[in-house]
């Protein structure tokens, strides 16, 4: 029985998740750092939401001592209520916890709400589609956005796993690479135009399944070598037919610019805890513009059309140059902002 396992036991505390509940991750962490009994609350919930939530919520932070001392008559929740009504319980309350997510780049207010009658299903659907949505996008990417998020709708409710998507998503991009080596620019590019909405589907999908795994972080690097997989193969083709015979000084420039550019952003970031593209609301309204994958791909697609593939490149390149110019500023800027208020604070203590 369940009783005398928990006398064995050496765990003191355990974290009760009712089955029929949506919990926010940040809610149920910012329970298990409790270390007394207690219960989670929305002092304030959002105005669309709020005949959704009850309170308490459903997940609690009970002891060991509160198990044992439950009567096997009383349902533990009940207990539960027994103890808020007495104020001898603690609460986490939703609306207090911190709903900025730094990888997002953009606030998500944590919800904890039971399962919908079916009139307010869709608008449950919505809220957890919503929450897994990045902010701070690149101009294509706000384009891809509707599409991914209607994908994902429908592959949630499959058995396809976000690790699936993964690989997929590495056919695609590395079948732009044959291609953009072989001379075939016109099938490379709408491979990666293809890539650019498949690789926000399995970050989306894991977020919206909770399979979030510790190598779904290392995607994005695999991702970084497939796209510059993309400008070396590009690079190779302009060079072996003569149409630019500086293609792989332009493919140094932006591999360098890259290279220069992440520089720039850990130092914001280490100063800040935000990434550069979130810092302020220049940084936000840059990163609609500035050299990313799906910025380069949107103008050499254009260039293809118009029968200006070498131009563009070369353009692409210098774009990169910039971009890394100006995130370099901004990084000096914001590390001596930041140095700033440390010696303010510091003459005030």
């Amino acid at each position: 029985m369940f009783f005398p396992v928990l006398e064995q036991g050496q765990t003191a505390h355990f974290l009760i998740v009712p089955a029929n509940v949506y919990c926010d991750g940040r809610l149920l962490a910012a329970l298990s750092a409790r270390n007394s009994l207690t219960v989670l609350v929305d002092s304030n919930p959002p105005q669309f939401v709020q005949h959704l939530i009850q309170n308490p919520s459903g997940p609690a932070l009970v002891t060991r001592d509160f198990l044992l001392a439950c009567s096997d008559s009383a349902p533990v929740f009940e207990e539960l209520k027994q103890k808020i009504d007495a104020r001898e319980i603690d609460a986490v309350d939703a609306a207090k916890v911190d709903d900025y997510i730094v990888s997002m780049r953009r606030r998500v207010r944590p919800l904890c709400f039971s399962a919908t009658p079916a009139q307010d299903r869709r608008l449950a659907q919505r809220i957890i589609l919503d929450s897994a949505q990045n902010g701070t996008l690149d101009f294509p990417a706000y384009v891809h956005a509707p599409i991914e998020t209607a994908i994902v709708s429908r592959l949630c409710r499959t058995r396809i796993t976000p690790n699936q998507i993964t690989i997929a998503g590495l056919v695609i991009g590395f079948s732009a690479t044959a291609a953009f080596a072989i001379g075939r620019v016109g099938l490379g590019i709408l491979a990666a135009l293809i890539f650019g909405v498949v690789d926000g589907l399995d970050g989306k999908l894991s977020r919206v399944k909770v399979e979030t795994t510790k190598r779904g972080e290392w995607e994005h690097h695999v991702d970084t070598f497939v796209e510059n997989s993309w400008w070396a193969a590009i690079a190779f083709h302009l060079w072996q037919v003569g149409q630019l015979p500086s293609a792989f000084y332009f493919l140094a420039l932006l591999i360098g610019s890259h290279v220069l550019n992440g520089f720039a952003k850990r130092r914001a970031r280490a100063a800040t805890g935000r990434l550069l593209d979130d810092v302020g609301p220049f940084d936000r309204a840059f990163r609609l513009i500035a050299a990313r994958r799906n910025i380069y791909i949107w103008v050499l697609a254009f260039g293809f059309l118009l029968d200006a593939l070498p131009q563009t490149y070369v353009f692409i390149c210098g774009w990169a140059a910039l971009t890394a110019v100006v995130h370099l500023l901004r990084s000096v800027w914001i590390c001596n902002a930041s140095r700033r208020r440390l010696v303010l604070t510091a003459r005030v203590l």
